[in-house]
C-alpha cells in the first residue's frame, strides 16, 4: 500500500507538465482544471456527498493505473511492428489518463474530501499470451483495451454527462468522455487494420480467445459495479447531478453496450463475436 498523489510537483518538469495539459493534452477551448476550486453550485445530503467522494476516490486510482496499461502497450506495439501514429497514439492515452486521475482527485477535494488516497500502486502486467505471435499479442491487449473497456466508458460516461448537472463536475465528466472517444479508436483502428495481416493460424487462436476476453470484461466491469443499499429517490437524483451512476444503471448500460455495440463492430471487422459472447467464459483459462 502507498499514498496516491497527483499534485503537480515543484520540480524542473512543472513547466513541462503544464506545456503539455495546455497543448497536446487539451480539447478546444475546455480547460476543466481551472473550474476545479468554483466549489458547489449548491448543497447535497451528506449521504449523496460520500457515495460521490468514493466513487471518485475511486476513479483517481483506476485512471491512475491506466496510465500503465497505455504505457505498457507501447513496447507489444513496437514488438507486433505497429506503425508510428499507433505508437504515438498510445503514448498520449497514458498521458491522459495520468491527466484524469488529476482531475478525479480535484472533484473529491471540490467534495469536501481528501484527494489523497491510500492504495496499493503496484500494477499488473499486460497479459503476454503464450503461443501466441507479437500481432496477436498486441491486437488482443488493444482490442481488450479499447474495443472493450474503453468503449463500455464511453457508453457510461455518455450517460453521466446527461446527467451531471453539478458545473464543475460536468467540466471533468464532459473531459473524461471526450477523451475516451479517442482510447477506443485506438482499439477499433487497430483492429481493422491489424485483422486482415494476420495468418490463418494466428486468426483461429484469437476466435478462440474471444470468449475469454468477453467473459474477463463482464467479470472485471461487474465487479466494479456491486450492488449496494437502496437510496432514496432524491439521493440517486443527487448522485446522478454529482456524476454518479447506480450500480444497476451501470449493469444496464454495460449489457446494452455488449450487445449493440461491441458484438455487432467486431462482427463487421470479422470476428464471430456473437457466438463469443454467447458463449463467454466466465473464468479465464
Amino acid at each position: 500500500m502507498g499514498r496516491l498523489r497527483v499534485t503537480v510537483g515543484e520540480t524542473a518538469l512543472r513547466a513541462e507538465h503544464e506545456r503539455l495539459l495546455r497543448t497536446a493534452l487539451r480539447r478546444g477551448e475546455k480547460d476543466p482544471e481551472s473550474h476545479l476550486g468554483d466549489g458547489l453550485s449548491r448543497s447535497y445530503s451528506e449521504e449523496a456527498l460520500v457515495v460521490a467522494r468514493e466513487t471518485w476516490r475511486r476513479r483517481t486510482v483506476h485512471e491512475h493505473a491506466s496510465s500503465a496499461v497505455f504505457s505498457r502497450l507501447l513496447p507489444q506495439l513496437m514488438e507486433a511492428e505497429a506503425t508510428l501514429d499507433v505508437k504515438t497514439a498510445v503514448l498520449r492515452m497514458a498521458m491522459d489518463e495520468l491527466r484524469h486521475a488529476a482531475l478525479c482527485a480535484g472533484v473529491v477535494a471540490a467534495l469536501g474530501g481528501d484527494p489523497e488516497v491510500d492504495a496499493d500502486l503496484r500494477t499488473e502486467p499486460l497479459p503476454e499470451h503464450p503461443g501466441c505471435t507479437p500481432a496477436e499479442v498486441a491486437l488482443r491487449n488493444v482490442m481488450f483495451v479499447g474495443c472493450m473497456s474503453e468503449t463500455v466508458s464511453i457508453a457510461l460516461l455518455t450517460e453521466e454527462r446527461e446527467l451531471t448537472t453539478e458545473p464543475l463536475i460536468h467540466r471533468v465528466v464532459d473531459q473524461l468522455a471526450a477523451d475516451e472517444v479517442l482510447h477506443a479508436k485506438l482499439g477499433w483502428s487497430y483492429l481493422g487494420d491489424a485483422w486482415p495481416r494476420l495468418a490463418d493460424v494466428e486468426r483461429e487462436r484469437t476466435i478462440r480467445y474471444l470468449p475469454v476476453a468477453l467473459g474477463h470484461l463482464e467479470r472485471c466491469m461487474l465487479g466494479a459495479m456491486l450492488l449496494g443499499p437502496e437510496r432514496s429517490d432524491a439521493v440517486r437524483d443527487e448522485m446522478h447531478a454529482l456524476g454518479v451512476l447506480g450500480a444497476d444503471d451501470g449493469r444496464e448500460i454495460f449489457y446494452e453496450t455488449v450487445n449493440a455495440v461491441i458484438v455487432p463492430r467486431l462482427g463487421d471487422a470479422g470476428l464471430p463475436a456473437a457466438d463469443a459472447w454467447r458463449n463467454r467464459i466466465a473464468q479465464e483459462q
